[in-house]
């Protein structure tokens, strides 16, 4: 009993290959010439039902390939693998330091400053001391911690830390304070003197 599968692909090869001879039989001679260098004058079918060729394909001119040397050194392809992405990070870095530093060197409290970052960033050190204790220990309020370090994050395109609040939750949080706000001045009894 036979193999459908294999008598199937038999009759394809049949087809493809009788197709090939008579697209190589258009050719003009140096068309044929040039075939014939390639080993292209005769269609590659698989000989060992494994899909493989008859022969080995690194031994077909089809695996040749003949780099543009000037053009790789262009584009740097030269470098190693992942080099323009180590390059691109280090920029990123080099951006984000020199961001930094002006701000340390601007302010009139640098260690604030440092704090606030090692907040945004989630420093270990800094896990489970709040924006409370930082501005105590500098006498400014919770939320001028909260907002130098959301500041940074922005200015630093760095994501929020484990200990500051989402955009969406601070979002939420300004909405209700407004809405408090506004119920407030309407709750207090107006003087007219």
């Amino acid at each position: 009993m036979s193999d459908p599968y294999i008598t199937r692909q038999g009759q394809l090869d049949s087809q493809y290959a009788r197709d090939y001879a008579d697209w190589i039989a258009t050719l003009s001679p140096a068309e044929l010439k040039e075939m014939k260098r390639l080993g292209l004058d005769t269609p590659m079918l698989a000989k060992h039902g494994n899909g493989a060729p008859e022969r080995d394909i690194a031994e077909s001119s089809m695996a040749s390939f003949t780099p543009d040397i000037p053009s790789k050194a262009d584009r740097h392809e030269h470098r190693p693998a992942g080099c323009d992405i180590v390059e691109m990070a280090m920029a990123q870095a080099t951006r984000i330091l020199r961001h930094f530093i002006a701000d340390v060197l601007r302010d009139a409290n640098a260690r604030l400053t440092i704090e606030c970052l090692a907040v945004a960033l989630g420093l270990n050190a800094y896990d489970g001391e709040s924006m409370s204790s930082i501005a105590g220990r500098h006498s400014i309020t919770r939320q001028a911690v909260s907002k130098r370090c959301v500041d940074m994050t922005k200015k630093l395109s760095l994501p929020p830390s484990r200990a500051m609040r989402t955009e969406k939750a601070r979002m939420v949080y300004r909405q209700s304070q407004i809405k408090k706000s506004k119920d407030t001045r309407h709750a207090l009894p107006c003087k007219f003197s």
